[in-house]
């Protein structure tokens, strides 16, 4: 797989999954709704740690196996979804649910500045490899 292309899947899936996660959450997740997870167990999970998960894989995929689309996009998939609550994860100190879903959504711009800055790196080291 061309070193261009792995950019350009990485990219895409990295910023594809940022915009499904802010809408999704945006539109979809009311202030007093309770994830089944959470009803369930008692633990918080945040699509946080499903971006650990997709990270994980696609980090042994990319070990044992070889750089294809898909492990590039899983990758930019896995390292958007966890990013994007990254920031809203540190500025967020309750557990009340109406909370969370209000930093979230108030930490937009800190998150997309962040998004940006992976981006630009991604595209530096793609400018340093293709020397």
């Amino acid at each position: 797989m061309k070193l261009r292309t792995r950019l350009i899947v990485f990219v895409s899936a990295f910023l594809i999954t940022f915009f499904y996660w802010r809408v999704k959450v945006f539109f979809f997740v009311g202030d007093d709704e309770v994830p089944w997870i959470r009803e369930v167990t008692g633990l918080t999970i945040h699509h946080f740690h499903y971006g650990l998960i997709f990270i994980t894989i696609a980090s042994l995929l990319l070990i044992f196996f070889e750089i294809n689309w898909f492990s590039v996009g899983l990758m930019g998939i896995g390292l958007s979804t966890a990013l994007d609550s990254f920031i809203s994860r540190m500025m967020n100190f309750s557990s009340v649910r109406a909370n969370e879903i209000a930093t979230y959504n108030n930490s937009f711009i800190f998150t997309l500045i962040f998004f940006l800055d992976v981006i630009l790196l991604a595209v530096i080291f793609y400018l340093i490899r293709e020397r």
